[in-house]
């Protein structure tokens, strides 16, 4: 068995299933040979021939991948999407298995006492501003701060596109000049769409680029904005150094960028930590209260996401729950409920249903404290080594074996 191109393949096969079921493509990025392009595979294959697939390339690969950190890491992938088909084809799955099974983590609810906490440090960003209470302290700042529409569009097609690359120049100097060697950077061009499920996303393209698209559909804080460039462009960074990787090294299964694995949990944490990774030190008090105001809706979101999945609640009342505790408008409320919602408007499967985890945990569970750690050694420079020149460290399941030199 030819272990990569087959992984490449059955991604493909698996990307026309997930697209038919939920208008969502399995492969978020791919700059392989155009032979074994998602485009061009199979269609129409049932789910059981598709997981009786997999599960055989999961014995291939424990025959033929020599390297363990390889092997974990397709294994893991290859789990994640089996699960990923039995979920879409029908199968009852519990949602704290869904969340676990898939990105290899365990579904966690916040405490009360924990969103009390991290509204005391709301109220306490917000000291100054006008009104008679928090709700009104925050919707003054969140007001003050809106931004949609043409207006929307002209920032980022404009200023934010120039912040973007001014980031890029941050990633050569601070992250890429100590690592020994460099990655081709062709820039990020900055779009704009309507009727995503998401408010931005990275869209990595062949050849050392990306495309960011914001979805002039949802109300921007213009100081939130600005966190947003850091978050999407480290994706960018990191794709970057997976395809100099596998051209390199002619990994093929490494020219596939799944979504719903395990890597998923690590991509999204070493993006919200993108500030942290650059040295970047806001001295903007209002993007230090964007910075908390989105932590708190974060953590709701995913309390909301439990109610709606786990515990059977209704929309409504997961709604009332975000505006009460995340401090949300409804219309802000009910925008957020599309991400986290077992079924989508038209009804049909929700297939980032579980996804919500991803971004918190993959940044306070993974990625911040082993580099915090690693910046308390005078580690780095290997830290950065071990995240972007070895790919197979990217994942859930591969993690902690990857940086095991630092414990």
């Amino acid at each position: 068995m030819d272990v990569p191109a087959t992984y490449a393949r059955l991604c493909g096969e698996v990307s026309h299933f997930t697209k038919e079921k939920t208008g969502t493509s399995l492969v978020d990025a791919y700059f392989g040979p155009e032979a074994l392009d998602p485009i061009h595979q199979r269609k129409g294959k049932s789910p059981e021939e598709l997981v009786g697939e997999v599960k055989s390339l999961i014995d291939g690969i424990r025959d033929e991948i020599d390297s363990q950190l390889r092997a974990d890491h397709l294994i893991g992938e290859c789990e994640s999407i089996c699960v990923v088909v039995e979920w879409l084809a029908g199968r009852k799955i519990p949602y704290a298995d869904l969340v676990h099974d898939i990105f290899h983590i365990p579904m966690k609810r916040f405490s009360d006492r924990a969103i009390k906490e991290r509204i005391a440090v709301l109220d306490d960003a917000l000291t100054g501003f006008s009104g008679s209470d928090l709700r009104e302290r925050v919707a003054f700042f969140v007001k003050r701060g809106e931004i949609t529409g043409a207006q929307l569009q002209h920032l980022i097609e404009g200023e934010l596109q120039t912040k973007a690359a001014q980031v890029g120049e941050m990633f050569k100097r601070r992250i890429h000049s100590v690592m020994g060697t460099d990655v081709t950077d062709n820039g990020v061009e900055y779009q704009t769409v309507r009727g995503a499920p998401w408010s931005g996303y990275n869209w990595y393209q062949p050849g050392f680029k990306s495309i960011n698209q914001f979805n002039l559909d949802v109300t921007f804080n213009i100081d939130t904005l600005y966190g947003v460039i850091f978050h999407e462009y480290e994706h960018h960074v990191s794709n970057l150094w997976r395809e100099k990787y596998y051209r390199e090294s002619g990994d093929l299964e490494l020219a596939v960028v799944p979504l719903h694995t395990g890597r998923c949990v690590i991509s999204e944490g070493t993006a919200d930590t993108a500030r942290e990774f650059l040295g970047v030190v806001e001295d903007n008090p209002n993007i230090k209260i964007a910075e908390a105001l989105n932590t708190l809706r974060r953590m709701t979101s995913i309390n909301a996401a439990i109610m709606l999945n786990d515990r059977g609640r209704t929309v409504d009342e997961a709604v009332d729950y975000m505006i009460e505790y995340g401090f949300r408008t409804p219309e802000s409320a009910r925008s957020a409920i599309g991400f986290i919602s077992p079924r989508t408007s038209t009804g049909g499967q929700n297939f980032w249903a579980p996804y919500i985890f991803t971004y918190y945990f993959g940044k306070t569970d993974f990625v911040l404290p082993v580099f915090n750690k690693a910046a308390g050694e005078g580690e780095l420079t290997r830290f950065f080594q071990t995240l972007y020149l070895n790919p197979y460290s990217g994942s859930s399941v591969t993690w902690k074996q990857a940086f095991d030199w630092l414990n």
